[in-house]
């Protein structure tokens, strides 16, 4: 039996993580779990077009591939690249280029050897902007930035899914973490005003000095919900 080729290890440029699973994967279509991440990026940024360049030639080696393995004509046709692990984004509104691009990198969490029939179970390395492997994992957010390890690996496993490549996560440097629920106050749209400014030292728990306001106006919980 023929030795799987050896592919190389890549880097991606820096850009910002849409989506992260890096921490835990994300068993809701998948049993066996999928850690993932997309990285967005300019499209005009260094490494990005010879990046693309690689995975478009990667899927129509796929393709090439599946088409000459086909048992006949018929199915030969069949064959099709219906997914490329990049896309270029378009502003949701207007539907105009927003002059970016993502990239979808993503990792089996867990599965079952075929040489020894144990189990096995993986997950991303993760290092900090040094280069040290961070052993207590944070909230990785999106707007994260970093960088991505990973592979690209070429598939075909049925006509219905297609042949192409997908890029096979293996660790991510954390440039700029960002966490769940962190946003600037630029990001609300607000900026600098003067008047009341924030310590530390202020009750945080003392809302209401003598505590017997009329809170019978107050919208109860399912009020406040948009169902």
């Amino acid at each position: 039996m023929a030795k799987a080729p050896q592919r190389p290890t890549l880097t991606s440029m820096k850009g910002a993580f849409k989506f992260p699973k890096l921490t835990v994967p994300d068993t809701k279509f998948k049993a066996e779990g999928e850690y993932s991440v997309k990285l967005v990026v300019a499209s005009d940024a260094p490494g990005v077009a010879d990046l693309i360049s690689k995975c478009d030639k990667a899927a129509a080696d796929s393709l090439k591939e599946a088409k000459a393995n086909a048992k006949n004509v018929a199915e030969a046709k069949k064959w099709e690249t219906k997914y490329l692990p990049y896309a270029y984004l378009e502003d949701e509104e207007t539907g105009e280029p927003t002059g970016e691009v993502e990239f979808k990198f993503t990792m089996k969490a867990s599965g079952v050897s075929k040489k020894t029939g144990k189990p096995w179970t993986r997950k991303p390395s993760l290092f900090d902007a040094k280069g040290k492997p961070i052993k207590d994992e944070p909230e990785i957010g999106g707007g994260t930035i970093g960088k991505i390890s990973f592979q690209i690996i070429p598939y075909a496993p049925t006509t219905t899914v297609g042949a192409s490549a997908k890029l096979a996560l293996e660790a991510v440097q954390i440039i700029e973490l960002r966490q769940f629920g962190d946003k600037s106050a630029s990001a609300y749209g607000f900026g600098e005003e003067e008047g009341y400014e924030y310590t530390k030292d202020e009750d945080d728990d003392s809302t209401f000095p003598d505590g017997d306001e009329d809170q019978s106006g107050a919208p109860d919980e399912e009020e406040m919900v948009d169902f």
